[in-house]
């Protein structure tokens, strides 16, 4: 009997289990748990949706802002306002002297008025003597009268008088337009003054925005100093855009007070939207776009591409074509992916 190749192969034998229970993969423990994510979710409900248009601007004088100006030459002698400055109505605002060519003008047309007082005295002196006629009279009396209004029309104006220029109304300085002591001619600017109850808005909208706004349309302004809110109303829209910001002017007329010069922000009702209003967090995005999560009747996610209408705080519109009759995922809607089994908390 051969021993040795008979204990050589049950040798073989034995090297060749004992290396199978070595390097074998191990037994399966169990099935592994799919994923899952915990959500919260909110019935779809479409409705219309007020639209909005936002930006920013600030408090400015528009057309409540007059030109303070001087009626007569003169010299303006000195300021009594500064800029930025809230004067009442009748307020002092600046002296002015007069120029030596206002005196000689008032002088003029002093001598002058003396002068055809004169002459109608004297030929209403004539008139009973038959030395004068009616008609003689009749024309001193006409150039008494032209000289009387020449002289009344200066000092209304005040050529050739010290005078102070007063606010015609109450508002606030805005610029002090002249430097003292040169002599200015009738209707040089020296202040500019705006109209405390005049006071308006201007903002600035992108093109395409700004398209959907008309005037009349309704606002609301925050003025970003105080926190106030006002009610407004838009009151014109540039034809064109600002040169230096490119954008479109938009005016608003504020229902309140506001101090000049103050930013605001604006949000400027232009319509409505129809669509789905829902939490801006349950809307994801990606390569692909913007995309939400839909859960069906058993709680399974199904990706949707979504396309937003209008943005507003913390939510947005969503186009109509979504499954009403699934529940969108908001809180934690970003841990799902398509098929993914969701476990809904604080559904609705």
């Amino acid at each position: 009997m051969n021993t040795p190749p008979l204990l050589a192969g049950l040798a073989l034998i034995g090297l060749t289990a004992l290396a199978y229970f070595v390097v074998r993969p191990a037994d399966p423990v169990g099935d592994a748990a799919a994923p899952s994510a915990t959500v919260s979710v909110i019935a779809l409900t479409q409705s219309d949706v007020p639209r909005h248009v936002s930006a920013w601007g600030s408090i400015v004088a528009g057309q409540a802002e007059m030109d303070i100006a001087l009626t007569a030459p003169g010299i303006v002698t000195g300021f009594l306002v500064h800029p930025g400055q809230a004067v009442a109505a009748g307020q002092a605002l600046a002296q002015v002297a007069p120029d030596p060519q206002s005196l000689a003008d008032r002088r003029k047309a002093e001598d002058a008025m003396r002068a055809a007082q004169a002459q109608h005295d004297h030929v209403a002196a004539l008139l009973p003597q038959h030395l004068a006629t009616l008609a003689d009279l009749a024309a001193a009396t006409q150039a008494l009268d032209d000289a009387k209004a020449a002289l009344a029309a200066l000092h209304k104006a005040g050529v050739g008088e010290n005078r102070i220029l007063n606010a015609p109304f109450a508002g606030t300085v805005t610029a002090i337009a002249l430097t003292p002591g040169g002599v200015q001619p009738a209707g040089a600017v020296a202040l500019k003054l705006a109209a405390t109850s005049g006071l308006t808005a201007l903002i600035g909208l992108p093109e395409a925005d700004a398209q959907s706004v008309r005037p009349g349309d309704a606002a609301t302004l925050t003025l970003l100093n105080g926190g106030a809110r006002l009610a407004a109303t838009v009151v014109q829209r540039a034809a064109m855009l600002d040169p230096q910001t490119g954008l479109v002017d938009v005016v608003l007329q504020p229902q309140g007070n506001a101090a000049l010069g103050e930013p605001v922000s604006a949000s400027i009702l232009t319509g409505s939207v129809t669509g789905y209003l829902v939490p801006r967090r349950a809307v994801l995005n990606d390569e692909q776009g913007d995309y939400v999560y839909l859960l069906d009747a058993h709680n399974v996610a199904h990706r949707a591409a979504v396309r937003v209408l209008e943005a507003e705080g913390d939510n947005v519109v969503l186009a109509p074509g979504l499954d009403p009759a699934m529940k969108l995922a908001t809180i934690g809607a970003y841990q799902l992916s398509d098929g993914m089994a969701a476990t809904v908390q604080g559904g609705k």
